[in-house]
């Protein structure tokens, strides 16, 4: 098939990709043979337009075929690339209050401090109660198996408890300031 791609799907060279495949869709739902059963001329002469449609699509459908197909019969695309990034740009800011962030106190809100032992004790029981099951394993006692279970199952809790104690205590803090 010859003649200009742009002009057989009704677009200008400056078209954008959108608007190229809208305009594709709309004479493909026009021509599609499919929708030409009825006679055999006028379902040959759509297939033929939709070949010729497909062929435009399929060159000005792919940024990089366009590119080509511009380049190589001198089509006046102005489709560019937007300039390249200016990294110098620094953003204006009127609101700057000058603070240096590295002198602002890191300090916690009064109330909601949760005390080291509070912290600890996850890992305390943790610790001991697999000290527990190992010593009941290897010395054979049922008693000092029984403690270490029940160790790491109370470490389980403190693990859940711990972060709660200090949910509660900051939330406590809030409704009193």
């Amino acid at each position: 098939m010859s003649g200009n791609l742009y002009d057989r799907l009704g677009v200008s060279p400056t078209a954008s990709q959108d608007e190229i495949r809208r305009a594709w869709l709309a004479l493909a739902r026009d021509h599609h043979p499919d929708f030409h059963a009825g006679d055999a001329q006028t379902r040959q002469r759509n297939e033929r337009e939709m070949q010729s449609i497909n062929e435009a699509w399929s060159v000005l459908g792919d940024p990089a075929k366009r590119k080509a197909y511009d380049e190589r019969y001198g089509t006046d695309s102005k489709v560019t690339a937007p300039p390249p990034a200016d990294y110098r740009f620094v953003p204006f800011d009127d609101d700057d209050d000058e603070i240096d962030p590295r002198l602002l106190e890191d300090a916690p809100v009064e109330g909601t401090e949760v005390h080291r032992s509070v912290q600890m004790l996850p890992i305390v029981l943790l610790v001991g109660g697999f000290l527990g099951i190992v010593g009941g394993f290897a010395l054979a006692t049922p008693f000092l198996l029984a403690v270490g279970v029940a160790g790491v199952v109370m470490a389980g809790g403190a693990f859940v408890a711990a972060p709660a104690v200090a949910i509660y205590r900051s939330i406590q803090a809030e409704r009193r300031n």
